[in-house]
């Protein structure tokens, strides 16, 4: 990103933080919803935004992709083909469609999937059938075919195939290719090729577990195997699975196997999360890392937004990329927008880490020695959109904190803090101060005694209607054991108009929190409480928008 100009920091006397709740993680969601009342409160009811006025609306992301109007759920189907990057995303049971050629900047299609005499077109996958295995394309040719949950009758496991790069679907016209057997929740499949077993394999969601199939042609399906008794956390049902090999610390003859799902709504989750397990397969079963106890849980984001997370199948040069949608199952679709509801989270690129003996995952649970993390990058494309640069170095905070130059409503922060004999350091952004200098609203990122916490308690709107209808607390604070290896933590922000996306020790923890700040809420600030911290350098680089 461009890096010019240099920040006037000033020292204000400390008026200390929000105040502080148990450190715990308290996370998590579910891939099915109904239909909310759009209205919100913070205290009282907030503010309608204007009508559409060309992406500028109040609190529309300027570098997230969000739908033009409608609302906007997991992303489907997500594939690179011919020069192309393909999103889907669910939008009230069908697939909406959007395409990229670099990541950025994207341009919505009319929606791929509608509803049909099979009910809705639920989560799903998109494979490129190149060697026309289905047998669906004209001899010697190939396409995509996409893999969905129908609902008529049940969820069940169907087909669309489409000859023009994606822009118009046909039906198979056996669906479904798996019935369904009776099972309530049998939903969101994730198709790959396994070269090895030169077979389509599908991870699909069955309840609070995954079920494996295999099949030579993707219209004929056999079970494989299950995964998920005994294993990691169960307070929901597991959806949007994904199944994938990652080189360990780059290193393509060492590689493993990474099994992600999404677990739904519930008390001990209070809105959303995710999981993931390390591990190998072996082109039939999924065998998590014997070394890890199966009770541990490894969090794939320790924000309350980030769901349903796919990875983009047929990446060129072997990236391995995904995003996810910036919402929850508790308030999936209340946000105070219009024309649009909810947006996706940056493409972020994947890589999977050996950590040191007695590192601990998020939910503090300490891993194995030679266990695995996986780790979480914006993509470098994002680069494009950097504009002036403004840096701190060498700043000593005391108990106190240091007001930096009014950013604007979006950039990137990156920052390494050494953080001393501090009990607490962290970063307020999107701040407003009153006379005086008191902070009257501000989101807040950092690390406390309980480990990185992201913090929205004072970030603009308190109060949404959750799915019930009710007025419930949006304003939280999510929290996850971590301890800075040698007293330094390394953060890396990304601040848009609705949005905090948090990457700590170059992404081995992230953290995704949607906000809906109120109006002045411009400013930024680092601080240290308790004790004496070092900011060793600090950029902040604003953001250009990609609808401009």
């Amino acid at each position: 990103m461009a890096r010019t100009g240099r920040s006037t920091a000033r020292r204000v006397p400390s008026r200390g933080v929000a105040a502080s709740v148990t450190l715990a993680l308290a996370l998590l969601a579910g891939c099915t919803g109904t239909p909310e009342d759009d209205r919100a409160s913070s205290g009282t009811t907030a503010p309608g935004p204007p009508e559409s006025t060309a992406y500028a609306e109040r609190w529309r992301p300027q570098f997230h992709y969000s739908p033009p109007e409608g609302r906007l759920a997991d992303p489907n189907g997500l594939v690179w083909f011919e020069g192309e990057w393909h999103l889907f995303h669910q939008q009230d049971g069908t697939w909406a469609h959007a395409v990229s050629s670099d990541l950025v900047r994207w341009e919505t299609l009319p929606t791929a999937l509608e509803h049909d005499e099979l009910g809705q077109a639920l989560s799903g996958s998109v494979v490129v059938d190149g060697a026309n295995t289905s047998g669906l394309f004209p001899a010697g040719e190939g396409g995509l075919v996409a893999v969905y949950t129908s609902t008529e009758g049940g969820e069940a496991q169907s087909l669309a195939y489409s000859t023009d790069r994606g822009r118009t679907w046909e039906r198979y016209a056996d669906n479904p290719v798996i019935p369904n057997d009776g099972r309530a929740d049998f939903r969101d499949p994730k198709v790959f090729w396994h070269e090895p077993t030169h077979r389509w394999v599908m991870v699909v969601s069955v309840g609070d577990g995954v079920e494996l199939h295999g099949s030579p042609d993707l219209l004929h399906w056999e079970p494989l195997s299950t995964f998920g008794e005994g294993q990691g956390l169960h307070s929901a049902v597991w959806e949007c699975p994904d199944l994938f090999p990652l080189p360990v610390d780059g290193d393509p003859d060492d590689a493993r196997w990474v099994l992600t799902v999404s677990v739904g709504d519930s008390e001990e989750t209070d809105g959303s999360t995710a999981q993931y397990f390390v591990g190998d397969f072996d082109g039939t079963t999924f065998t998590r890392d014997p070394a890890t106890s199966p009770e541990t849980v490894q969090v794939t984001d320790v924000g309350q937004d980030f769901y349903a997370a796919q990875t983009f199948e047929h990446a060129p040069d072997g990236r391995r990329l995904w995003l996810g949608w910036m919402g929850d199952w508790r308030f999936p679709y209340s946000a105070p927008t219009t024309p649009w509801q909810n947006a996706m989270s940056v493409p972020r690129e994947l890589s999977l880490r050996r950590v040191a003996p007695g590192a601990s995952a998020p939910s503090g649970d300490v891993l194995p020695d030679g266990g695995y993390v996986l780790a979480q990058a914006p993509v470098p494309e994002l680069e494009v959109l950097g504009e002036e640069t403004m840096s701190v170095t060498d700043l000593t905070l005391a108990d106190d904190e240091t007001v930096l130059d009014d950013p604007g409503t979006t950039y990137e922060v990156v920052a390494e803090i050494d953080t001393g004999d501090a009990e607490e350091v962290g970063l307020r952004l999107r701040e407003r101060r009153g006379e005086g200098g008191a902070v009257e609203e501000a989101t807040v990122v950092g690390v406390g005694p309980g480990g990185f916490f992201l913090d929205r308690t004072q970030g603009g709107v308190t109060m949404l209607p959750d799915r019930s209808g009710a007025d419930s607390d949006f304003g939280v604070r999510r929290a996850a054991a971590y301890a800075p290896a040698d007293g330094v933590v390394l953060l890396r922000v990304l601040v848009d108009e609705s949005s905090v996306e948090a990457f700590v020790d170059d992404g081995v923890l992230t953290g995704t929190m949607v906000v809906y700040p109120g109006e002045g809420t411009d400013g930024l600030s680092v601080y240290a409480r308790g004790g004496r911290a070092t900011v060793r350098s600090l950029e902040v680089t604003r953001l250009a928008s990609i609808w401009r």
